[in-house]
């Protein structure tokens, strides 16, 4: 059973436990078989399936000789898992943190249990804290007196500042040795032996190690029953004694209930409803020791108890073991969980690895107890990872199926996210022959969509690719050839089908043609993609003052297809496009070798046709344009004179050009890139203007639109003019381009990876290619492969 055909109950269950009185509550038992039921239901929660083949029994502490009488031992709590399954986990930050809340409840003056009086002066504490440095506090606790105790200490040998170090010392672990006699007769008083020989030697002092100290002490005290104050009693009737501080230091839940001013607060015995004995054994033992016990089968049911009580220490060691141990089988119910609880970060890790193994998570029965709004929105996500859109497909029609007569009429619902025009001819002849989209009516819009396309139709609705199936590919530019004699345009659009890691630092990209150029060849061009379509624009064909081009073409990868679109008002190169609300623009650019332009025209894909929009505000070529937050944004450049901006703008159609912050780097940049990162945008490469003229600019920057600034950025390890770019799974890539200072071309692609914070050689391209273009384009299996 998975999570999800759970879910309704674990939404049912108390967000908090029910505290009753024990003299004034009635609690019936459960059989043995309803429970043996309830765990059953339990465990059948969790990813894996299993079966108990062992039990083992936990002995609850052993009551004291206190005068605190806990009601008798219904039975031992039973953990219904193999003692050999579970591995320990420790929480380093645990102890610290416990001691820091112990410290908070003190100052806060909360749950004190002790007043010493020491020459008229009383100083309050707890008597488990102090009872772990001082063998007197712990005979105090033995008392097993209740309410705050007022105990007169003999001032002629103590003094307060001795006292003080003592109370420091238990809650800190440190002690100031400036007055160690003072220290040392305090010590001698309250008989704390382990202080009275760190102030005696010259031993360094480890706050952190000292505290661990007096948590072992404090465990051992929980564990002889020593000073319990409180019984938690479960269900079943099994009772856990246990200390009230150090509940309220350890759980935010009890601290709450003990804190607050509740009634129950001073209650002997608390009852905690919808908890299994051995889970109130686990998380008890993780409050005394920052240590859990977890296996693939037990997590389950501790990750909703830290939930429920706010252990957010030992909540956090079980989403790191979820995580850790993810895979195509737990992710859902992974998902499932991290909904049910509200734990953000747990279901974007779950959803994360869903959508990177989709095809081999639809593949298990999982997949198929996914609720339909769940389904729709993970299958919506351009993250999703699929080696065709076939395959997702695929996966709706096994899910529909799966329950036909309830699931059916969410058919047309789910097609919808089914990108359609990403797939092939043969795929979509496979869609129009399925079965149960020509039985059931509310197949009838897609069976349409796919019609069309197979028409020819490619422009019924909009579709993005599937990111993680993206490839990077070149497109034109120009080198020199293989003699060194002339320089030759690039007729070839190659894509990196592979990044490759050899010896050391050696690295490679494999490079495979994906079609040819359509003529005339082109570089100092532009290329955009559309709803997984590649637009190729302008440039020139060669290098007279007459060879720059104002056709543009269209390729769909899919189809393999090219087509001649309309011709732009003007011929351009140097110029910069963009696609942005379901049209392409061109923006600026060189026309003649003499004058730069300020028009800028759009391209609307539905009516096939180019249209002048608001000019720039001045004549620019070697600029560059993003789009970020659905804003258009241009930077530098330069005009006819050749002199370089470092404007930056953010361009209308309608209203024109409105002036943000300048780029900071340089006196201006041109020929360069901009590409977004995140909620950000990143100028790199290019040249700057010196005083004899212009040099490479290494250097770049990045600009926050919220705050209007720019922000240093790791440099260019090569100078890349005029390069390639392209954004890919949330990466940045710089390609080839040419040298200003050295008149050379490169060959080199450059990633920058944000997690690492640096830019990265990768590999070189088919040739040095100068003056290209690059994109990123979902390709079909048949062309991969």
């Amino acid at each position: 059973m998975s999570q999800y055909k759970t879910r309704e109950k674990l939404e049912k269950r108390d967000a908090d436990t029910t505290i009753h009185r024990q003299s004034g509550s009635s609690v019936k038992s459960k059989s043995g078989s309803e429970e043996r039921r309830e765990k059953e239901a339990l465990l059948t929660s969790s990813s894996l399936k299993r079966h108990v083949r062992e039990k083992k029994s936990i002995t609850p502490p052993t009551p004291s000789t206190s005068t605190f009488s806990p009601p008798t031992f219904r039975k031992p709590p039973i953990e219904p898992f193999l003692h050999s399954e579970l591995r320990p986990f420790v929480l380093s930050t645990h102890c610290d943190a416990l001691f820091t809340s112990l410290r908070g409840l003190k100052e806060q003056g909360l749950l004190l249990d002790c007043s010493l009086k020491l020459l008229n002066d009383s100083h309050k504490a707890h008597r488990l804290v102090l009872a772990a440095v001082s063998q007197k506090a712990e005979v105090w606790l033995l008392s097993g007196e209740a309410g705050l105790r007022e105990l007169e200490l003999d001032g002629g040998r103590m003094t307060p500042a001795g006292l003080k170090a003592v109370l420091d010392f238990s809650y800190s672990g440190e002690v100031d040795r400036g007055e160690t006699d003072e220290v040392l007769e305090a010590c001698k008083e309250l008989e704390a032996q382990r202080l009275e020989q760190l102030c005696a030697g010259d031993v360094p002092l480890s706050g952190s190690r000292e505290r661990e100290r007096s948590l072992q002490v404090i465990r051992t005290l929980w564990e002889r029953n020593v000073g319990c104050d409180v019984i938690l009693q479960t269900d079943s009737g099994d009772c856990f004694p246990a200390h009230r501080v150090i509940l309220a230091a350890g759980a935010d839940y009890f601290r709450a209930l003990f804190c607050g001013g509740l009634r129950e607060s001073g209650e002997d015995v608390v009852f905690l409803r919808s908890v299994a004995s051995w889970v109130l054994h686990h998380l008890l033992d993780f409050i005394y020791s920052g240590q859990l016990k977890l296996s693939c089968r037990n997590v389950w049911d501790l990750t909703e108890a830290c939930s429920q009580f706010q252990l957010e220490g030992a909540l956090t060691l079980c989403i790191n073991f979820l995580q850790d141990n993810m895979d195509k089988t737990s992710c859902l119910d992974v998902l499932a969980l991290a909904e049910a609880f509200s734990l953000v970060d747990l279901g974007n890790r779950a959803e994360d690895y869903f959508l990177t193994h989709f095809q081999r998570v639809a593949e298990g029965e999982k997949f198929r107890d996914l609720p339909c709004d769940h389904l729709m929105r993970l299958l919506e996500k351009d993250k999703l990872n699929a080696e065709s859109e076939l395959d997702v497909f695929r996966a709706v029609v096994n899910w529909i199926e799966e329950d036909n007569e309830q699931r059916s009429t969410h058919l047309s619902q789910l097609m919808q996210s089914v990108r359609f025009p990403l797939m092939s001819p043969e795929e979509l002849q496979e869609v129009q022959n399925c079965k149960l989209l020509v039985r059931s009516s509310e197949g009838k819009t897609a069976l349409r969509v796919v019609n069309n396309l197979l028409h020819g139709n490619r422009r019924t609705s909009d579709c993005k690719p599937r990111t993680p199936n993206q490839v990077l590919v070149l497109v034109g530019g120009d080198c020199v050839n293989e003699n060194f004699e002339r320089r030759e345009p690039n007729l070839c659009l190659w894509f990196a089908h592979r990044f490759m890691h050899g010896e050391g630092l050696i690295r490679t990209i494999e490079w495979r043609p994906m079609a040819s150029l359509q003529e005339p060849p082109r570089f100092r061009h532009c290329v955009c993609v559309l709803n997984n379509t590649l637009y190729i624009l302008g440039g020139r064909k060669y290098y007279g003052a007459l060879d720059i081009l104002k056709t543009a073409l269209r390729f769909d990868p899919v189809q393999g297809r090219w087509e001649r679109l309309p011709d732009m008002s003007s011929p351009r190169d140097y110029f910069a496009a963009v696609c942005h609300r379901g049209k392409v623009f061109v923006l600026g650019g060189n026309c003649d070798d003499v004058y730069c332009l300020d028009s800028v025209e759009c391209y609307s894909p539905d009516d096939n046709t180019w249209r002048l929009a608001h000019p720039l505000d001045v004549p620019l070529c070697g600029h560059a344009v993003a789009v970020l937050n659905g804003e258009m944004f241009v930077s530098g450049g330069c005009d006819s004179r050749l002199c370089c901006y470092p404007c930056l703008w953010v361009y209308d159609p309608v209203h024109g050009c409105s002036k943000r912050s300048p780029m900071t780097v340089g006196e201006g940049r041109a020929g360069h890139v901009m590409l977004v990162t995140g909620h950000r945008l990143v100028v790199a490469g290019g040249l700057q203007p010196v005083c004899a003229g212009f040099r490479d600019q290494l250097q770049c920057e990045s600009y926050d639109p919220v705050h209007d600034s720019w922000a240093s950025f790791p440099p260019l390890p090569r100078p890349h003019l005029s390069p390639a770019a392209a954004a890919l799974d949330g990466q940045l890539y710089v390609l080839g381009g040419s040298s200003a200072d050295s008149a050379r071309d490169t060959a080199w692609v450059h990633h920058y990876d944000p997690q690492a914070k640096c830019w990265d050689k990768l590999g070189a391209m088919p040739r040095p290619y100068a003056d290209l273009a690059a994109c990123a384009l979902q390709l079909p299996v048949s062309l991969k492969s």
